[in-house]
């Protein structure tokens, strides 16, 4: 489902990725990890067409994509995405917000679209919201909103980055809890995160990154009970420690 070569990403002369490799079977759940300018959210922004790479091969949901990203419209509806800040159209309705791409792009009439819409709200338990805009919702309501968005394309992967690092902690546990659903549905998740305990309860597999490159990657239980690397290690202490 996901197959990148050798990514590498720089700003300049700044190198963020330095040959970046990871594949992905279907229905597969891959949580990466790692500090502050790790190139993590720069990785899965250049998966799904968000970021130009410097180098490498990317093939996705059975679209190879090109290097200058050309042809990302190729990957329309079959990559979701979901963002730290949520990114909601604050003009428009929760609803409004989820019928807007199954129009543009699947091209579905308003009618369609809106059962469509509420559908993925209901499943988000957030249909009393239909009507609100996002300045009306809690964090944790706006990213429920966001998820529910991507849903409502039927992609094959979608990608979270730091989904819940906006959040107040209080909402943390609310959007982790329809991630988890969704990880029992056979969905394609990459997921970039702090959250440890979900990582260790949902990936298939997690992977730490470091200064641009892969140090580590392992099954929970190997990556968390016996890490092979010393920077590993040194992260999972400071992680413990906060």
């Amino acid at each position: 489902m996901i197959q990148a070569d050798n990514l590498t990403k720089s700003y300049g002369p700044h190198a963020v990725l330095k040959g970046v490799s990871l594949s992905m079977k279907a229905s597969e759940r891959v949580v990466l990890c790692g500090p502050s300018g790790s190139g993590k959210s720069t990785f899965i922004r250049c998966l799904n067409g968000l970021e130009t790479r410097s180098g490498g091969d990317i093939r996705i949901a059975g679209h190879a994509l090109a290097r200058d990203c050309s042809n990302v419209l190729d990957l329309a509806g079959e990559v979701g995405m979901v963002f730290q800040q949520f990114n909601l159209f604050p003009h428009k309705t929760a609803l409004e917000n989820l019928m807007l791409a199954p129009r543009r792009v699947h091209r579905l009439g308003r009618r369609e679209a809106a059962e469509l819409a509420m559908a993925m709200l209901e499943r988000m338990r957030l249909a009393d919201k239909a009507a609100s805009y996002p300045g009306q919702l809690s964090g944790g309501q706006q990213q429920r909103v966001a998820i529910a968005r991507a849903l409502c394309m039927s992609p094959k992967v979608m990608l979270f980055d730091e989904p819940t690092s906006a959040l107040d902690p209080e909402m943390v546990k609310e959007v982790l809890d329809v991630m988890i659903d969704l990880s029992r549905e056979g969905l394609t998740m990459v997921i970039v995160t702090h959250e440890m305990g979900f990582a260790r309860n949902v990936a298939d597999r997690v992977v730490f990154l470091d200064g641009g490159r892969i140090v580590e990657s392992a099954g929970p239980q190997a990556f968390f009970e016996n890490p092979q690397h010393a920077r590993t290690r040194d992260f999972l202490r400071q992680i413990a420690r906060h």
